[in-house]
């Protein structure tokens, strides 16, 4: 029997089922925000994280900017001095 030659539309297909199948099992550990983190750590862009995890490109794009915002936030509170972070003081 002939093996049917497969080209680069059918490679395609099948390797975008794998992800997402790798993606449902990451489910089960990690919340969204936390896979479109590791895609995005991967060089993946907003439409293809959208494409793996079946949501929009839009929703990709919110929670990458949550999470720059919650990096900034961590990176300016790690720099600022005991006194700068307090509501006045103290007594």
């Amino acid at each position: 029997m002939k093996r049917a030659e497969i080209g680069l539309p059918e490679l395609h297909v099948q390797l975008r089922i794998t992800n997402r199948l790798l993606a449902a099992q990451l489910r089960s550990v990690m919340n969204q925000q936390q896979l479109v983190k590791l895609l995005a750590s991967t060089g993946a862009d907003s439409p293809e994280i959208a494409d793996v995890l079946d949501t929009t490109p839009a929703t990709v794009r919110v929670a990458l900017q949550r999470l720059r915002s919650e990096q900034n936030r961590t990176a300016t509170s790690e720099t600022s001095s005991p006194e700068e972070l307090s509501d006045g003081p103290a007594d």
